[in-house]
């Protein structure tokens, strides 16, 4: 069976994917979305057990609120006034061994008051540590609304993102230690390394840029869950004659001539188009999708020395109508809890796969969304960052169906975290009505991402550079628009990413 042409065809229907058609399909092209699972979103959805509405990943959202960065894209891409966004009262409560803090949202005076409070002696070091991410922060939004292709700013990309630029080249580490003295501090600043997949010794800018961004113009969660987002986004293409494919999986992209000109999916339907977007993996793109055709070595050779980013383990929690009436902190959303001040121990507890000594995150959704859970009661999550090889030797048995040796071991680990997180919320296991668990194998199967990669390529230092996040393709006509793109991870950077692909596109 083969189809019209259509003027972008995009695979997957992630948020990056779904930005750029959204945005196409505003400016008059015929868009196409193919998308394997039978709802939109990638990472960005939610599923319902029973009275639940859980959230499949996301715990929060930075600078959507009215006239912010982030605002002002999901206006150009058509769905700001289908999402509404909460905004929390604290970005995070930060619980290691000595401190139990939070820090504000969207009140950068108030970050730089509890900082100062608990650090008297590192008062100008915070604010010049401050200033810094400031000016990286604001090069990033300028790359990110910035309409020429990366091969017109390469020769003048030193010269407009001044602050961005060299500090490219540095570790989170670098900064916090260039500014500040005392490393409790430096570990509670960057205490939700987690959600980023490293720790400051080995990880780029971006992720510290991002907290900044949380502390100047507040975190927010999309009322409803993220699933919304990746709905509105899906209604908008509709509404411009875009057509969405759920449940259509591409098996390989045609290319003739060195040019991409088409997509076939595993049921064998053929869908040609002017341009192709790759919303999914690089390294599925160009690997699987693309395995027939010859890639120049140094290519290959480059993509093989790429790191993708670490998985992780989820425990969704649907908590009885009892809960709510013995939670004593109301306000309270994520929290982080670490033993240790030293993130490189941290780090190795993660990808050691220790459970009862990693560092993890409670997320209690419903203190900020009493909308994911009927009658009163309670939506929550336990996250841990871990490793896809800890899990892969169940992978065989995983894929056959046989999943008893599996579902122990997950339930194990889970029991275990519970039983951590009742330190902070007492009785936690005793409101439990539903629990669901998802591991690294959970994440491959669901997304297709590299070994369940959550965040795209790891965010390490030699990663993050334009060359390196969005590589010369070497097939004309096809684009990438993921989170394997510069400037990397994060569901608000995935859409500024998947705008700034359509305007180009658009532009062409």
């Amino acid at each position: 069976m083969e189809s019209t042409k259509y003027d972008a065809i995009v695979i997957g229907g992630g948020l990056g994917g779904l930005s750029c058609s959204s945005y196409l399909s505003m400016n008059g092209w015929k868009v196409l979305v193919l998308e394997k699972n039978n709802v939109p979103g990638g990472y960005a959805t939610s599923f319902r057990r029973g009275s639940y509405n859980f959230e499949s990943c996301l715990h929060m959202i930075h600078a959507v609120g009215k006239g912010q960065p982030m605002a002002k894209i999901f206006e150009s891409v058509g769905v700001a006034d289908q999402i509404e966004f909460i905004k929390l009262k604290h970005f995070m409560r930060l619980v290691f061994p000595e401190h139990d803090i939070r820090l504000p949202s969207g009140d950068i005076a108030g970050v730089l008051h509890v900082l100062e409070e608990n650090f008297p002696d590192e008062k100008e070091g915070i604010k010049m540590f401050l200033k810094d991410m400031e000016s990286i922060y604001n090069d990033v939004y300028k790359f990110l609304n910035s309409k020429a292709p990366l091969w017109q700013q390469l020769p003048v990309f030193p010269f407009r993102y001044k602050a961005l630029f060299p500090a490219m080249k540095k570790t989170v580490k670098h900064f916090l230690d260039k500014n500040l003295k005392d490393n409790k501090l430096k570990a509670l600043l960057f205490g939700n390394w987690g959600f980023f997949g490293l720790p400051t010794s080995i990880s780029n800018v971006l992720p510290m840029s991002a907290n900044f961004s949380y502390w100047k113009n507040g975190a927010y969660y999309p009322k409803g869950s993220s699933q919304v987002m990746s709905n509105a986004f899906v209604e908008n293409i509709k509404r411009h004659d875009g057509h969405i494919l759920l449940g259509s999986q591409v098996a390989s992209i045609i290319v003739e001539n060195g040019r991409a000109l088409g997509v076939v999916t595993k049921k064998g339907e053929k869908y040609y188009g002017k341009n192709i977007v790759s919303n999914i993996s690089a390294l599925e793109t160009f690997n699987s999708l693309l395995r027939e055709e010859k890639l120049p070595a140094k290519f290959k050779e480059k993509l093989g020395r790429m790191e993708p980013s670490i998985s992780g383990f989820i425990v969704y929690l649907g908590l009885d109508e009892s809960f709510k009436e013995e939670l004593e902190d109301k306000e309270d959303y994520d929290i982080i809890v670490s033993e240790t001040y030293d993130q490189d121990k941290d780090f190795e507890w993660m990808v050691n796969c220790d459970v009862e000594k990693a560092s993890f995150f409670v997320t209690l959704y419903s203190n900020i969304d009493n909308s994911l859970a009927r009658g009163n009661r309670f939506v929550a999550s336990i996250v841990q960052g871990q490793p896809y090889g800890y899990w892969s030797k169940f992978e065989a048995a995983y894929n056959s169906g046989n999943k008893e040796e599996y579902r122990k071991e997950k339930i194990d680990k889970a029991r275990i975290l519970i039983k951590r997180a009742e330190k902070i919320i007492p009785s936690l296991s005793a409101h439990i009505e539903i629990m669901e668990i998802a591991t690294p194998l959970t994440f491959k199967r669901y997304t297709g991402n590299y070994n369940g990669a959550m965040y795209g390529w790891a965010n390490i230092v030699k990663q993050f550079s334009p060359t390196d996040r969005m590589p010369k393709i070497p097939i004309k006509n096809l684009y990438l628009s993921s989170a394997w793109t510069f400037p990397g991870e994060g569901q608000a950077t995935v859409v500024a990413c998947g705008y700034r692909l359509g305007r180009q596109l658009a532009g062409k």
